[in-house]
């Protein structure tokens, strides 16, 4: 299992940011969960969240079954704490 981590770690940090990606960062530090997703799994990764400043600092914490992705409804959840703080 990290060997499939691992690897998808790798390509997804081989891949560029692309411009659009960057500028639908809300004030927050948040950007919309398919943006997030950028290999379409269904999940967003330590790595695909990068860009999302507010979400790095709770990305732990919202990972509910600690399995190092946060699916949609984990998202949603991490997006609640930040506009709680």
């Amino acid at each position: 299992m990290e060997r499939v981590h691992l690897f998808w770690l790798l390509c997804l940090a081989a891949a560029p940011l692309s411009a659009e990606s960057v500028a639908s960062v809300d004030a927050a530090g948040f950007a919309p969960f398919h943006r997030l997703d950028s290999d379409h799994n269904g999940y967003v990764s330590r790595v695909e969240a990068r860009i999302a400043t507010g979400l790095r600092d709770v990305f732990d914490s919202a990972d509910a079954n600690d399995d190092g992705l946060l699916n949609s409804k984990e998202y949603r959840s991490a997006r609640r704490v930040v506009e709680v703080r």
